[in-house]
C-alpha cells in the first residue's frame, strides 16, 4: 500500500484492519467464502477479488482438489530434488504444447513456485544471455586483434604515422607512438565499454513482484524505494516517444579493426538486457497495454533484437482475459513469457518462465534453482489446472462474461458519471477507476481522496453492507479491481452490480454517514429533516489580492466528538461511541492536511498568511495513543504537518494542543527552518488576562484569594504558579496521583520567584500574603528553605487529588486530561468561585458547573484580533475575532517577524511578559474570555 504513510507507514495489516477487510473466512466454495460476522456467524461473501487472479477456476475446484487428495494418499513424494520428476516433466511438456498450440512457437519451461520469482528468473535468465553476449564480443575483439597482428607480421598490413594519428582522435588517447601503444589503448577503452552496467526497462505503474530483482522494475516507489535507491540497473518508461533515443544515449563504443584498407571502425553496444511489460497492468489500476507503448516494443524489437522482451502474465494470463496468451493475441513481441496465480488452480504454489527454444540456454536450469520448486503435489494439480482450461473453454468462459460484466458496468459509469471516471479491462479482469473526490465539499470524502484511501474505504462499505469483497489496485488505489472465476453465474454478476449501484448512489449523494456506518460499528443513523450532508470546503484567501504575503503555519488536531461532527456535519447521528469507533479505525491512517487559510493584518499593517494544518485525531485518540503506543502515531502525524508546512514555505510554525505535548513542548524539533512555537506563553498572559478580569467582575480580590492551579506539574500550570504566587493570599498546585515530587520542584521554583520579586519591592498587585510573607521571612532563606516555611504554614499547598479545590476561591484548570476531571463537587459550596479552564477538550464538566449559581466558568487561553473581527477557524468553537491563544502567539509572532524558536521547552515568566508586551503593540487584545456555549 503506497502513499501512508511516509506517511514511518502503517502495515498492509494494519491498513486492511482500518478499513475493516482484515476479516477471517472459515470456508471457500466456488465464487463464495464464508466470512465470520463476529457474533459466531458465518456470512456467504461474494469474491470478486479471486486471489487476485489466482482463483480462475473458483476456490476449491473439486476436480483439483481431488488431484491433491490423491497425491496426497498416494503418499507422492514432495521434497525428492536431484530426481527424475515425471510429474513436473510432465507439466513443463503440457505447458509447452499449450504455448505451441496458441502461439505457434517453441518454449523451454521452468518451473518455480510463485510469480515473483519466476520474474527473477526471467531477469536472470536475460542477465545470463547479456553476459554470454559480452564474452563472445570480447572473443570476437581479442580475434580482430590478432587478425591484425598476423597481417603487420606478414607486411599485408602497415601501421604508418597517418593511422596512427586517426587512432589517436578516435580513442581520445594520446601519443600513440606504435602498434603496443595503440593495442594498449584499445584494450583498456574497449574494456572499459563492456564493464559497462546493464540496465533493464519497465513502464510506469508496473508491477512485477517484491524480490529485490523483481521489485526494481515495479513501479510502486513506497514498496520500492526503502529497498532500492537510485537503482541505475532499472529504468521506467514514462514516455515511450523518448525511450529507445534515451537508450541510444546509454549505449557505448567499442571499437575494431577493418581491413582493405585498415581503418578502426567505431561500434556501438546497447547495456539493456531486457525490457519487461505486462500486457494488461493488475496492480497498476487494470490498464491494457496502450498502443504507443505496443509500438515501442515492436521498434525495439526491430532497432535491438538482441533485447529480452518479457511479457509478465502472471495474473492476465491462461485465458483470464478471454484469450489464451493475451500478449500473443495482440500481437506482441514475447521473448519470454512468465505465469503463475491460475496456473496453480487456485489450491497450490506454482509458477513457469517460458522462454523461446531458439534463446534458451541449457544450463541456466543448474544455475536457477529452488528448493519447493517442481514437487509431484503442485505439478500434478498444475497439468490437470491446464487440461481443465482447454476443455472448458476457459478463455471462451471469460470473454463472455467480461463483455457482460462490462456492459452492466458502463450503465453505472452513463447513471453515475460523476462517480466512475472509468470501466475498463477485458474478460475476467475488470477495473472501475472512482472519480477524484479530493475537492469534495464533504471533509470525509476529500480526506479519504486525498490520502488515496476511498477506493479501499469503499470495499469495506461493500463487503460489510452488501457481502461483495471486491480490492482496490495497489498501484492506483482509486481503482477497484474484479477479478472473478471463469464460473461466475448470472444472477452473482447482477449481485455485484446491484451493490456497486448502491455505492455509487451513496458516493453521488455524499452520504457519508451510509459509506462508513460499518466502521462506526452500527446501522447508518437516520439524519433528522434539517440535518446537513457535508461541511463546506475551506475557502480560498479571505483578501486574496495576488499580493505575495509571508506564510506562517498552524498545527491543531480535533478536541472531542463534537468537533469531529463540525469537521464533518454528515457525521451528526452517529453518537459518541459510534464515533469513537470510527475514530478508532480512520484517523490513524489520515494525514495532516490545510483546512483553512487566512490572512491577517496587525494594527502596524503587517500581513501575514496563516495556513491551519489539521491533525484528524481528537483528544482522546492521541491520549491512547501517548499512553499505549508512546505517542507513535500523533507524533508521526505532526511530524508529517510540519514537514508540509516546510514545503508550502512557512518561515514559522505553531503546535496546539497536544501537539505540543507529544513532541516536548517542540524540543523534538531541531531544524533551522520553519521555527517553532508551543504558543504557551501567550496562553498564559491570556488565561492570566481573563482571569483578572472575571474576578474583578465577580468581586473576588486576588490579593486575599487561594488559587488552586490544576495541573501545576505541567509546563502550562508550573509557569501559572510562579507568575501568580505574587498576586494571591495563598496557593495550592494540584497534580495527579504520584506527582508529588514533580510539585515539589514547582513549588520552589515558586518560592525563588517569590524571593526574587520581594527584593525588587513592592507594587500595586504584588499585596497579595504570599509575597507579603515571603518579604517578611525570606532574608535569608534559600528557595527550598522558603519553600518548607510555606508549605508549613499551609500558604503553600501540594495536593494530589483534585477533590482538595474546594478550599479555593480561583482554580485554573491546565491538565492534559483527555476528559473532565473536575465537577461542581470538586469546589467550595459557600463561596463564589471562579474557575478558569484553559485545558483542550477541558478539565471542568460544564453540566455540573452551570446548576450550582455560586460558580463561574471561563474559558481561559483565548485572545480578541479587535483587526480582525470577523476572523474564524474551523474547529474552534469561538466568536468572531477571537482565537485560542496558541494559535494567537503564532499569529502575534509572525506579524511581529520573529523567526527564531520562542515559546520552545519550558516557559519562562520573562516569555510570558515578552509576548503580552508584544500583543498590546500589535492590536491584540486578552482580557476577554470564550463566551460561546457557556463559557
Amino acid at each position: 500500500m503506497e502513499h501512508l504513510v511516509g506517511q514511518a507507514t502503517l502495515s498492509r495489516e494494519q491498513l486492511l484492519a482500518h478499513a475493516g477487510l482484515l476479516v477471517e473466512y472459515s470456508r471457500a466454495r466456488g465464487n463464495w467464502l464464508d466470512m465470520d460476522d463476529g457474533h459466531g456467524e458465518l456470512q456467504a461473501v461474494l469474491d470478486l477479488v479471486g486471489g487476485f487472479g489466482a482463483c480462475l477456476l473458483g476456490h476449491n475446484h473439486p476436480e483439483l482438489q481431488a488431484v491433491l487428495q490423491g497425491c496426497l494418499q498416494a503418499q507422492k513424494p514432495f521434497l525428492a530434488q536431484g530426481s527424475l520428476r515425471r510429474q513436473a516433466g510432465e507439466l513443463k511438456q503440457a505447458l509447452a504444447s499449450y504455448l505451441l498450440q496458441h502461439t505457434g512457437q517453441d518454449y523451454s519451461i521452468n518451473l518455480l513456485s510463485t510469480g515473483t520469482e519466476a520474474v527473477e528468473a526471467a531477469i536472470k535468465h536475460a542477465g545470463l544471455a547479456y553476459c554470454k553476449r559480452l564474452t563472445r564480443l570480447g572473443d570476437a575483439l581479442a580475434a580482430n586483434v590478432r587478425a591484425l597482428q598476423t597481417r603487420v607480421e606478414r607486411g599485408s598490413a602497415t601501421i604508418d604515422e597517418d593511422f596512427l594519428r586517426d587512432c589517436e582522435r578516435q580513442l581520445g588517447r594520446e601519443p600513440l607512438s606504435n602498434l603496443d601503444e595503440l593495442l594498449s589503448a584499445l584494450a583498456a577503452h574497449n574494456q572499459q565499454a563492456l564493464d559497462t552496467e546493464p540496465f533493464i526497462a519497465s513502464f510506469e505503474y508496473a508491477f512485477h513482484g517484491k524480490t529485490l530483482g523483481a521489485l526494481a522494475v515495479t513501479w510502486n516507489r513506497d514498496a520500492r524505494l526503502p529497498f532500492i535507491r537510485n537503482n541505475p540497473n532499472a529504468v521506467f518508461i514514462t514516455d515511450p516517444s523518448r525511450f529507445l533515443d534515451a537508450v541510444s544515449k546509454r549505449m557505448v563504443s567499442y571499437y575494431e579493426f577493418e581491413f582493405e584498407p585498415l581503418r578502426l571502425t567505431e561500434r556501438r553496444h546497447s547495456g539493456l538486457t531486457a525490457l519487461i511489460y505486462e500486457p494488461v497492468q493488475g496492480e497498476g489500476g487494470v490498464v491494457e497495454l496502450d498502443e504507443q507503448r505496443a509500438a515501442l516494443l515492436h521498434e525495439l524489437r526491430q532497432r535491438h533484437p538482441e533485447v529480452a522482451i518479457i511479457a509478465d502474465e502472471i495474473q492476465c494470463g491462461l485465458g483470464r482475459t478471454g484469450r489464451p496468451v493475451e500478449s500473443q493475441a495482440r500481437g506482441l513481441p514475447n521473448d519470454y513469457l512468465c505465469f503463475s496465480k491460475s496456473l496453480g488452480g487456485g489450491l497450490t504454489k506454482v509458477s513457469a518462465l517460458a522462454v523461446r527454444s531458439a534463446d534458451y540456454h541449457p544450463e541456466f536450469g543448474l544455475l536457477h534453482t529452488s528448493t519447493f520448486a517442481e514437487d509431484d503435489l503442485s505439478s500434478a494439480v498444475a497439468r490437470r489446472t491446464l487440461e481443465i482450461i482447454q476443455r472448458d473453454g476457459i478463455a471462451a468462459r471469460c470473454e463472455a462474461i467480461g463483455h457482460a460484466f462490462l456492459e452492466g458496468l458502463q450503465v453505472l459509469q452513463r447513471r453515475w458519471p460523476k462517480v466512475l471516471k472509468a470501466v475498463r479491462g477485458r474478460g475476467c479482469m475488470l477495473g472501475i477507476e472512482l472519480a477524484d473526490f479530493s475537492q469534495h465539499p464533504s471533509a470525509v470524502l476529500s480526506s479519504l481522496s486525498e490520502e488515496k484511501l476511498l477506493g479501499i474505504v469503499c470495499a469495506g462499505y461493500l463487503l460489510h453492507e452488501h457481502r461483495v469483497r471486491i480490492l482496490p489496485s495497489m498501484g492506483r488505489r482509486g481503482v477497484l479491481r474484479i477479478q472473478p472465476s471463469a464460473y461466475l453465474q448470472a444472477d452473482e454478476m447482477q449481485l455485484a452490480l446491484q451493490a456497486l449501484n448502491q455505492l455509487c448512489e451513496r458516493l453521488q449523494h455524499a452520504d457519508v454517514a451510509g459509506l462508513v456506518a460499518y466502521l462506526a460499528g452500527g446501522p447508518r443513523p437516520t439524519p433528522g429533516p434539517d440535518a446537513p450532508r457535508h461541511a463546506a470546503k475551506p475557502e480560498a484567501f479571505e483578501h486574496d489580492d495576488g499580493k505575495a504575503v509571508e506564510r506562517i503555519g498552524f498545527i491543531a488536531h480535533l478536541i472531542d466528538a463534537n468537533s469531529i461532527r463540525q469537521w464533518d456535519p454528515a457525521l451528526a447521528g452517529f453518537d459518541d461511541e459510534q464515533l469513537d469507533e470510527m475514530r478508532q479505525q480512520v484517523q490513524p491512517v489520515l494525514t495532516p492536511r490545510i483546512v483553512a487559510r487566512r490572512r491577517v493584518r496587525s494594527a502596524l499593517g503587517r500581513e501575514v498568511e496563516l495556513l491551519l494544518y489539521g491533525v484528524l485525531m481528537d483528544s482522546q485518540a492521541i491520549d491512547t495513543d501517548m499512553r499505549f503506543n508512546k505517542s507513535e502515531i500523533v507524533r508521526r502525524q505532526v511530524r508529517s504537518a510540519y514537514r508540509q508546512a516546510r514545503l508550502d514555505g512557512c518561515s514559522l510554525v505553531g503546535f496546539g494542543g497536544y501537539t505540543s505535548i507529544v513532541t516536548a513542548n517542540c524540543t523534538e524539533f531541531d531544524e533551522e527552518h520553519p521555527a517553532v512555537t508551543t504558543g504557551n506563553a501567550l496562553t498564559v498572559a491570556s488565561s492570566i488576562a481573563s482571569m483578572r478580569a472575571a474576578a474583578q467582575r465577580r468581586g473576588i480580590a486576588l490579593a486575599d484569594a487561594r488559587i488552586a492551579i490544576v495541573g501545576a506539574a505541567g509546563n502550562i500550570g508550573h509557569v501559572h504558579a510562579t507568575l501568580l504566587a505574587s498576586e494571591c493570599a495563598a496557593l495550592s498546585l494540584v497534580g495527579r496521583p504520584g506527582s508529588r515530587s514533580r510539585l515539589r520542584v514547582v513549588a520552589e521554583d515558586v518560592a525563588g520567584e517569590l524571593l526574587r520579586r520581594a527584593a525588587q519591592g513592592s507594587a500595586d498587585r504584588e499585596a497579595g500574603a504570599l509575597i507579603q510573607r515571603a518579604r517578611t521571612i525570606g532574608r535569608g532563606l534559600s528557595p527550598q528553605q522558603l519553600c518548607e516555611r510555606l508549605l508549613d504554614e499551609q500558604l503553600l499547598c501540594l495536593l494530589e487529588s483534585t477533590q482538595d479545590c474546594r478550599d479555593a476561591d480561583i482554580v485554573i484548570c491546565a491538565s492534559n486530561s483527555p476528559a473532565p476531571i473536575l465537577d461542581a463537587r470538586c469546589f467550595a459550596a459557600d463561596k463564589p468561585v471562579l474557575i478558569c479552564d484553559l485545558a483542550m477538550p477541558g478539565d471542568v464538566d460544564k453540566a455540573s458547573v452551570r446548576q450550582a449559581q455560586h460558580l463561574t466558568l471561563i474559558r481561559g487561553g483565548v485572545v480578541d484580533l479587535p483587526m480582525a473581527p470577523d476572523f474564524s477557524l474551523p474547529g474552534m468553537l469561538l466568536d468572531p475575532g477571537q482565537v485560542y491563544a496558541c494559535a494567537g502567539e503564532t499569529l502575534l509572532l509572525g506579524l511581529a517577524g520573529v523567526r527564531i524558536d520562542f515559546s520552545k521547552g519550558p516557559i519562562r515568566a520573562e516569555q510570558v511578559r515578552e509576548i503580552e508586551a508584544l500583543a498590546r503593540l500589535h492590536g491584540f487584545a486578552l482580557g476577554r474570555d470564550k463566551t460561546t456555549d457557556g463559557f
